[in-house]
């Protein structure tokens, strides 16, 4: 049950792969439409067939408007929640099922006339609007799982051909997101719900953000050379410049191209002390 509250990948509803999968869904409801004949589309046969194409797209048309007003409020709530459950998303799927095949039901009774139940229209709309979209839905799901690890893998490989000792960066599922040479890691700083890695790229600092917290980092990094020095921030020892200590308050400064201050607080001030002398 724990795992329909799990985070959807961000991945599976960014805005690029969100269009990617609405274009391809309205591809696949385009072509089977005209293969299968669904909704009662078979008492179209006495008109011309680019007749038929034009009528069949804009059907298509009408269904992915659904899908798109979805997806928009989906987009929306993650920008303001930060993240999208894995309920919540198969609660948006049924929906944009259920919807559909009431947008379905509706154009066959308007358009075609049809004096069938209502309910047995629906019925029917629903099962053919399943086909429509959780084939595509599936086949695309797979296929942004897929180019992630291969993302993940090939950057991986890359970063052992360069050599170095490498830091793994887990989300809260455990899923490896980002992979960073121990040297080039700077510090982790706390974010609500994310911590923000700042690393080097070349020659300049970069920020990575990743859905976890730093109590959780902090312990699956115990093997590296990481030290807490506050609620907020987790520094690399290999970085660390110098420490100040000025009217009992202490600052670690990091080795940067523009020297860097990171507070330590009271709470880790004792632990850090004791690190460093």
């Amino acid at each position: 049950m724990a795992a329909y509250f799990k985070s959807v990948p961000d991945y599976f509803i960014n805005r690029k792969n969100t269009f990617i999968q609405v274009f391809f869904t309205a591809l696949f409801a385009f072509f089977f439409i005209n293969m299968y004949m669904p909704f009662g589309a078979g008492e179209w046969y006495d008109v011309s067939w680019w007749l038929f194409l034009l009528v069949s797209a804009l059907l298509v048309t009408a269904g992915m408007l659904v899908v798109i007003l979805s997806r928009l409020l989906l987009l929306l709530y993650k920008r303001k929640r930060k993240r999208v459950s894995v309920f919540l998303y198969l609660l948006m799927i049924f929906a944009e099922v259920f919807f559909m095949g009431v947008l379905y039901a509706v154009l066959e009774i308007v358009v075609l006339g049809s004096v069938r139940p209502f309910g047995i229209l629906l019925y029917k709309a629903v099962l053919n609007t399943t086909l429509i979209l959780l084939i595509p839905y599936s086949i695309s799901l797979l296929f942004f799982s897929w180019r992630e690890k291969k993302g993940s893998l090939e950057k991986l490989l890359n970063q052992l051909k360069r050599g170095g000792r490498f830091v793994p960066l887990k989300d809260e599922n455990g899923v490896l997101r980002y992979t960073v040479k121990l040297q080039d890691l700077i510090y982790f700083e706390a974010s609500d719900n994310y911590v923000v890695i700042f690393y080097y790229s070349g020659k300049s600092i970069k920020k990575y953000l990743l859905r976890n917290s730093l109590k959780r980092l902090e312990e699956m990094f115990k093997e590296y050379p990481f030290l807490r020095c506050h609620r907020s921030y987790m520094i690399n020892l290999e970085r660390v410049k110098m420490l100040k200590r000025e009217k009992g308050r202490i600052t670690l400064l990091l080795d940067t191209e523009q020297p860097l201050e990171i507070p330590v607080s009271r709470s880790y001030s004792l632990a850090v002390l004791s690190f460093f002398q």
